[in-house]
Parts: C-alpha cells; sequence; structure tokens
C-alpha cells in the first residue's frame, strides 16, 4: 500500500517555505509527534516529492557508498532481490546507472544474498548480507532459516569474496510449525549493520524471529571492527543487558539437544551464537497462540548530521505474511545502548517494506550518514523527502 499523498514538484523556493511550514508543526504527514513532546525532542516528518527510484529491484535494505573514481566522486548503491544483489552507480541517488550483478570471487554464500549494509574502509569495502537457507530444517515447509553474513570487495563492490555466517540462531530455535508465512519460527536478518564514532565497534541491529524463546522483535549485537576479517565467531549478543559472546559447538556440532521441534536433524554448529533480548520485543508474535500479529522488523539505522543522533527506521508486521501496518521511527544518542532507543512512533500508515533514508549531501550523504532533508524509500522508490528537526 502507497502513501495516497500526491506528490508534487517544487522550486527551492517554494521547498523553502514548505519546509518552514512544516517544521511549524503544518501539514504534518504523521497524524501524532513524537511521544516526547518537551522542547527539544527530535521528529521526522515527509514532504512529498517528485517520484525517482533504484535502477534496480529492490526488497531489502539498500546499502549505499560514496567513493572517489577517476578523480570523481560516485554513489554506489546495492539493491537485492531474490537472493541476487546488483550494483548501480552515478554522481547523486537520482542519476545511478546499473553496473548488473555482483560477483562472488570462489564460492559465494548458499542459496542466495540479499546485501543490507556496505562499510568502506581504506583498503576494502565490508558488505553485510541476509542469507536464506531452506530445506535445512523443516524440509518440504517451503520456508527458510535466515542468518547473516559477511564478504569482501576490493574493486568497489563488483566482486566479493565470502567472509562465512557471523549470527544466526541456534538449531534448538527452529519452530517447524511456526505460523509465520517465511520463516521457521527462529533466525535473523533484515538489519543495518554501523560503525560507532570511533570505528571501534561494528553494531548489528537485526530483526529476530526466535519463536520458542518469545524473543521475537528488533535485536543488536557487535563485533569488534579489528575482528572485520575474520568475523565468525567474533560477534556479541546484547542478552538481558549484556554483551555476552557466542560459544564454540561441542565436538558433534551441537550443544545439548538441538533437535528441532520435528525432530530433524539440524546441521553441525561451528558457533553457537546467544538468543538476543530484543529491546523492541514483539506485541504480539506469530506463535504466541493469541489471533494477529504486532512485531518491528527491518531496522534502518543512519546518523542525523541535523539533530545529531541516530534515527531508526521501522516495518511494523500485522500478519503471518509480514502485511504492513506502517512505517515507524526511533531515535537515539548512542549506537552503543540498545535500551536507550526511544518508543517508536509511527511515521506513515501502511507503506511497503524496507523503509530507509538516503542523505542528500554530495559525497557525504548515504543510507549511513543524512542530514535534515533527505530522500525517503520504500521498497526501492522515493515519493517524498524526509525532514528531520527537535522541537
Amino acid at each position: 500500500m502507497h502513501s495516497t499523498t500526491r506528490p508534487i514538484a517544487l522550486s527551492r523556493g517554494h521547498l523553502a517555505a514548505a519546509l518552514t511550514s512544516f517544521l511549524a508543526g503544518a501539514w504534518l504527514l504523521t497524524p501524532a509527534p513524537l511521544a516526547a513532546e518537551q522542547a527539544g525532542a527530535p521528529f521526522a516528518t515527509l514532504v512529498p516529492a517528485v517520484s525517482t527510484g533504484f535502477p534496480n529491484e529492490t526488497d531489502s535494505n539498500s546499502p549505499a557508498v560514496w567513493d572517489l573514481v577517476d578523480g570523481t566522486w560516485t554513489l554506489s548503491v546495492f539493491n537485492s532481490v531474490a537472493g541476487r544483489a546488483a550494483l548501480s552507480d552515478g554522481p547523486s541517488v537520482r542519476r545511478l546507472v546499473s553496473r548488473g550483478a555482483v560477483r562472488f570471487d570462489g564460492a559465494p554464500p548458499e542459496q542466495g544474498v540479499w546485501f543490507e549494509s556496505v562499510i568502506r574502509e581504506a583498503d576494502a569495502w565490508y558488505g553485510y548480507y541476509h542469507n536464506e537457507r531452506a530445506n535445512v530444517v523443516c524440509p518440504g515447509s517451503g520456508k527458510v532459516w535466515p542468518r547473516i553474513g559477511a564478504a569482501r570487495s576490493e574493486d568497489r563492490g563488483v566482486t566479493w569474496v565470502d567472509l562465512g555466517p557471523i549470527l544466526e540462531t541456534p538449531a534448538a530455535s527452529v519452530v517447524c510449525a511456526s505460523t509465520n508465512h517465511y520463516f521457521v519460527g527462529a533466525g535473523v536478518g533484515d538489519f543495518t549493520v554501523r560503525l560507532d564514532p570511533d570505528r571501534e565497534f561494528a553494531y548489528i541491529y537485526y530483526s529476530q524471529y526466535a519463536e520458542t524463546e518469545r524473543q521475537v522483535g528488533v535485536a543488536a549485537a557487535r563485533m569488534a571492527w579489528a575482528d572485520r576479517d575474520a568475523p565468525e565467531g567474533r560477534i556479541d549478543v546484547w542478552v538481558d543487558g549484556v554483551w555476552m559472546p557466542a560459544e564454540r559447538a561441542l565436538a558433534d556440532g551441537r550443544e545439548g539437544d538441538d533437535a528441532t521441534d520435528e525432530g530433524v536433524e539440524p546441521p553441525p554448529d561451528r558457533w553457537v551464537y546467544p538468543v538476543a533480548t530484543p529491546f523492541f520485543r514483539s506485541a504480539n508474535s506469530w506463535d504466541d497462540q493469541r489471533a494477529g500479529v504486532d512485531a518491528f522488523w527491518g531496522p534502518s539505522i543512519h546518523w542525523n548530521t541535523e539533530i545529531q543522533t541516530w534515527v531508526m527506521l521501522l516495518n511494523q508486521a500485522v500478519g503471518p505474511r509480514f502485511e504492513q501496518g506502517g512505517i515507524w521511527v526511533s531515535f537515539n544518542d548512542r549506537l552503543d545502548n540498545p535500551a536507550g532507543w526511544s518508543a517508536p512512533v509511527q511515521l506513515l500508515k501502511g507503506g511497503q517494506w524496507y523503509p530507509q533514508v538516503i542523505g542528500l549531501d554530495p559525497t557525504l550523504g548515504t543510507d549511513a550518514l543524512a542530514s535534515g532533508l533527505s530522500r525517503f524509500f520504500m521498497a526501492g522508490r522515493s515519493d517524498h523527502y524526509i525532514v528531520f528537526g527537535r522541537r
């Protein structure tokens, strides 16, 4: 479902006048302001704009990276669909040209990848992907067991070397009879990875689908950035306010009784990762014996220079097929404090999956860094600017 607001073209002067009105509280597309009404509380709102879109199909968060190419600043964007990632680039988000599918040097991750975050280093780019495994557990169910993996590129994202899986739920968490239409009642994915200001840790904010633990929701993990080239087993998961490390699996590849709920023999796990404590726990998950679904998922996070804080956009699932209830926004001054995110406030009713911000500042604005006026995308298309401020 799309917003029913009709996009309009705005000149620079008209746009400035419109933004003044928006910041004063007029024309708000969001029916309710942020819960914290006191002076200085951050807010976000949408301004209709001429439509634009990525040149490649999109079914995940779409990472964007600026880099110098032959002396020219170039924006590269990765879009993924059906387990295949494609690259586009150009001088701005509105002037991207598709460069085709990315390649892997060596064996690619099994059963496809969806690139959801890319971090640029001086010598390489590091990509983080959503990976779905079918028929590994619960064969014949038509459902998949998602996990998160990492890859490295030394040619600006054209070719990648797989660094392997870095975060998954244990096999014991699988629920083959889950009413979740897509997932086996377990798994992690639909995420964002961001570096802290000191570049000491990469923080992974992700969707967790652990029905057996009643731990469905938005969760957090972290990895020391120094471990980026060998990340497997180096992830700490946020559990009850403590960063808990992964553990080595037992000699037979299992930790304790890891048979699934239907006795399906799980594959060996080289590492066993803790099930996280979501900081946004589902109000009504798929398998909690109540009708309906009410779960946040798919966090997209950026640092906003206008309001000097981190911003998270979220999907809201309200049915077994992740029917969209709306797009929500939350704020947090510290990336290392998962408990510090503000209560989500609805930005848009309905909408489509994978909301995200793309900053408009040349050579700077990406999905990770944006200013007070940026582009708002859903499912690879943008019909709105998104405006940030404080009041």
